[in-house]
């Protein structure tokens, strides 16, 4: 007897069920397998504070020696985040003459964070050290700026741009 459509049909379909079924026992036998995945951790330095405007007034002075008393903020708040070594955090100013004298420091450094430098005077625009010794730390610290005037210096006002940045050592 001579095959039919259908059986011909019947037994490709029978083929094909056969070879899907081997080739997922193949499979099926396999135990485990490897997959390769490669992690890499970047350095991450992140800074920010969290009053971005300050203003500082002098408007009183000293009568025994006629000089203005000096205008402080301790307002500010410093945090940063970096997983590296060998870092500190620099301030700068933009103003490469200021007519005032502007002094910062770092207090109270949080955390073992760092180390705070010695007050600096931004007394141009070149950076200066703030926090020395950081590594590996999330920290924080207050930010105290200190204004200062004589009285030849006259009255005014100028605006500062200070920079906080995270930096190699």
């Amino acid at each position: 007897m001579k095959p039919t459509m259908k059986d011909m049909m019947t037994g490709s379909l029978r083929a094909m069920m056969l070879s899907f079924l081997f080739s997922v026992r193949l499979l099926g036998q396999q135990a485990s397998t490897d997959q390769v995945l490669t992690l890499q951790v970047l350095e991450i330095n992140k800074i920010g504070i969290n009053n971005n405007a300050v203003a500082l007034i002098i408007d009183q002075a000293s009568l025994e020696d006629g000089t203005p008393v000096p205008a402080t903020n301790e307002d500010g708040v410093l945090v940063w985040i970096t997983n590296g070594d060998n870092k500190k955090i620099t301030v700068a100013s933009n103003n490469p003459s200021p007519r005032f004298l502007i002094k910062v420091v770092a207090l109270d450094v949080a955390n073992s964070a760092g180390v705070a430098a010695p007050e600096v005077i931004l007394s141009d625009n070149t950076t200066k050290d703030l926090v020395t010794g950081v590594s590996r730390v999330s920290g924080r610290c207050k930010i105290k700026y200190t204004a200062a005037a004589k009285i030849s210096d006259g009255i005014g006002s100028e605006t500062y741009i200070i920079t906080f940045t995270i930096t190699g050592s």
